[in-house]
């Protein structure tokens, strides 16, 4: 009725994976996370740095165009729009940053340390 031999074959011919080997896959899984995180980080930030400097070409060109039809730069940067670019952009690096231009037409962020940006 209960054949034990017939048990233990049984047990052994079942397939699957040991603790131990799913253990090894969440570890792999695991290291190769904490690699592509930073990577990651580290993309996002520089993507954001770049938008930001592209930002500070179209203000510059904006104000150039400024410059052209009114003889002076704008006394604020809010002053390109909407004639001259249809809105001053958000920082993508600090959203609390913001953009502004001198007398000579220089654009920088607030968010660069010591205040400069990128110039014309």
């Amino acid at each position: 009725m209960f054949d034990i031999a017939k048990l233990a074959k049984r047990l052994r011919s079942q397939k699957g994976f040991t603790l131990v080997e799913l253990m090894v896959v969440v570890v792999i899984i695991g290291i190769l996370v904490a690699i592509a995180i930073p990577i990651y980080n580290n993309v996002t930030a520089n993507a954001r740095e770049k938008a930001c400097a592209a930002n500070i070409r179209a203000l510059t060109g904006a104000a150039g165009m400024y410059l052209a039809e009114q003889g002076n730069y704008p006394g604020d940067i809010d002053d390109l729009a909407p004639n001259y670019i249809d809105e001053v952009p958000d920082c993508p690096v600090d959203e609390n940053a913001g953009y502004s231009i001198d007398e000579n037409g220089v654009v920088t962020c607030s968010h660069t340390s010591g205040g400069g940006g990128e110039t014309q």
